[in-house]
């Protein structure tokens, strides 16, 4: 075709498109015009800082941050500025609405999907989230390549693998890039352009914003179709040495072998192993983890070794002896090897049973992993009989039972200091003290580690965290149904509380002790989701450790892409009751019912909570969006 009408072509395309939900939801076109549009003047210069924008060479291309801040608008839209003082650019959405995201995109280039397509980003940080999606010509929605992420660090994927990745195949993103059949344009050459998007938080109705170095695709890198960890003393795929070894050098292979060889290792803890740039592994600490090798040009491709440091204490014969020649009675001498028998894998069951005694009311236990957590909101008094009763040493216990009797002997590490106790009948937790002054005050925040052998002289561990704190909300479904504690937005009331108000609602119904809570948005709404809100505004120090425990019996579903999810959200105020912003900030989520623990640190004095269910996900809108809680608990840990 002759380079005159191709130009005039390209300079006449056009790109037009619906908005997308704050979750990604699946795009819908207004109009039939393809998406793909020029957004600059394109030229052969490669300065970093001028107006001239680099031109794709059919290979490569790299754009300056200076570059990104002369790119067009994106669907949603956005713009991008530049600041010369850090050589970066931040790119902000234009509409703060509840899509709450936008951004810029590249200039038209010319893919060849034969052959890989690596998009390469350097993040320096988001606010709170950032997007790419990919344009081809004649197509008239976008392909996910990144999203839910706000990774740090240089970021670099091999287009085709990230949109056909499992991730968006298993919420069934729209549209279908090729889920089954593989990329529907491989061996084709497209014109194409690259949207970057920040997105904050959902529904909060503010800038979002995203901040990168420079911008990179590139179309001449052989595509890597996987990695290989390799060295030695890697046996069944697994790293074994004994803690302050000699290290290991570990090496990478990439296939197929004429690509970038280059990769960035990572330990999943380095408290147990370190590993540098070049594959050295340092063994510092007692435990089981993983390292890491990841492929720098695209980083979906990633290799995995387990690793285990080892006490040398394995044998349980020689874990027993070692136990019983420690100093006890409340010595600290021999605390660092103590730990390291605490940390030690053995065979069997490792871990204690435990129950705590029906007759303490103001203790609420749950496990967190194999962590047994306590939260203790005892409110002490000056002669508290409760606590008189079980007085030992200036301080009150409570029992924990074993599930399993017949206990030898219980090896203790309570607060660095080691104890020994032959036979007992229970473990016992302080949860009170007595003062001179106040009487029985509330037991301060501890952590009690301990080794029990049983009675088959078999060892098994436990870790108790005992939490003191003060009760915030403590809710079960009939008080969530009582406008004195929580209240449904109502649009007709927003001359009581215009903030409150002015939320999207849910439906509440009480069914075998359990709260059924519906999304129940206004007809006209686009994203099916509502909730309640707290009527009492909870006050704490800015700051402050604030743990939220939610019991979610049932989540629905529309299909096994488009599940319903619960939220937590807050609305903040100052110390005068005045609230600082209208648009509830997201605590946490997830789409899987159980026990879940939210630690939340409140940046402002007061606040109320907004619990939400939520219908809305990439793939579609679910109307029918339901779940179930048992409990919504909030304490502050003091």
């Amino acid at each position: 075709m002759n380079k005159k009408v191709l130009l005039l072509l390209l300079v006449i395309m056009t790109i037009t498109s619906c908005r997308t939900s704050s979750s990604g939801a699946s795009l819908t076109s207004d109009t039939s015009t393809p998406i793909i549009t020029t957004s600059g003047e394109n030229s052969d210069s490669q300065s970093e800082n001028t107006s001239e924008i680099p031109r794709w060479n059919g290979e490569s291309v790299r754009y300056s941050a200076y570059h990104i801040s002369q790119f067009g608008s994106a669907t949603p839209a956005g713009v991008a500025n530049y600041n010369e003082s850090t050589d970066s650019v931040s790119i902000w959405n234009i509409d703060a609405s509840l899509d709450n995201y936008g951004g810029v995109q590249t200039p038209v280039l010319y893919l060849d999907f034969s052959k890989a397509v690596i998009f390469e980003m350097d993040v320096i940080d988001a606010y709170s989230q950032y997007i790419v999606k990919l344009a081809v010509e004649g197509e008239l929605e976008y392909y996910y390549v990144l999203s839910d992420d706000n990774t740090p660090g240089l970021i670099s994927v091999n287009v085709v693998d990230s949109m056909l990745s499992t991730k968006y195949r298993e919420r069934n993103t729209q549209p279908d890039p090729g889920y089954q059949n593989g990329w529907k344009y491989r061996n084709e050459f497209k014109h194409c352009t690259f949207h970057i998007l920040a997105k904050g938080p959902d529904g909060e109705r503010q800038t979002a914003e995203l901040n990168v170095r420079h911008i990179a695709i590139y179309n001449n890198i052989e595509a890597i179709t996987g990695i290989e960890i390799n060295s030695p003393a890697i046996i069944d795929n697994k790293l074994s040495r004994l803690v302050a070894s000699e290290p290991v050098s570990l090496s990478a292979s990439i296939a197929p072998s004429t690509t970038d060889q280059g990769v960035w290792w990572v330990s999943a803890d380095e408290n147990i192993v370190t590993i540098d740039e070049v594959g050295i592994v340092n063994f510092v600490g007692v435990g089981r983890t993983t390292i890491s090798a990841k492929s720098r040009v695209d980083q979906s491709k990633i290799a995995t070794v387990a690793v285990d440091v080892l006490s040398g204490y394995e044998n349980i014969s020689d874990l027993k002896s070692a136990l019983a020649s420690l100093n006890y009675d409340g010595n600290p001498e021999d605390l660092a090897l103590f730990n390291n028998l605490f940390k030690t894998t053995w065979a069997g069951d490792m871990y204690l049973q435990v129950t705590l005694e029906d007759a303490v009311q103001f203790v609420h236990p749950h496990k967190e992993g194999e962590i047994y957590a306590l939260i203790n909101y005892y409110s002490g008094s000056w002669d508290d009989p409760f606590a008189t009763a079980r007085e030992l040493d200036g301080k009150a216990y409570m029992r924990l039972d074993f599930v399993e009797s017949g206990v030898q002997t219980v090896y203790r590490n309570l607060s660095g200091q080691l104890f020994k106790e032959d036979n007992p009948e229970a473990l016992l937790a302080a949860f009170a003290y007595k003062s001179a002054m106040f009487g029985w005050q509330k037991e301060p925040t501890y952590i009690e580690q301990g080794i029990i052998i049983d009675k088959n002289g078999f060892p098994q561990k436990y870790t108790l965290d005992v939490r003191a704190a003060a009760t915030m909300i403590n809710d079960f479904p009939s008080t969530f149904t009582d406008p004195q504690y929580w209240t449904i937005p109502d649009r007709t009331k927003q001359n009581l509380d215009p903030v409150i108000h002015a939320l999207s609602p849910a439906s509440l119904t009480v069914e075998n002790n359990r709260l059924i809570m519906k999304q129940n948005k206004y007809p006209e709404a686009k994203y099916c989701f509502g909730g309640i809100v707290t009527t009492s505004m909870s006050y704490a120090t800015e700051g402050a450790h604030m743990q939220i425990l939610l019991q979610v019996d049932e989540l629905n579903k529309m299909n096994d892409y488009v599940k319903t999810m619960w939220e937590i959200k807050v609305l903040y105020y100052d110390s005068y009751g005045q609230n600082i912003s209208p648009n509830p900030l997201k605590i946490s989520s997830g789409n899987e019912a159980g026990f879940h623990v939210i630690d939340f640190y409140p940046t402002y004095p007061a606040f109320r909570l907004y619990l939400v269910v939520n219908g809305s996900d990439i793939g579609a809108q679910f109307p029918d969006a339901t779940m179930k809680i048992r409990f919504l608990k909030m304490y502050w840990l003091v």
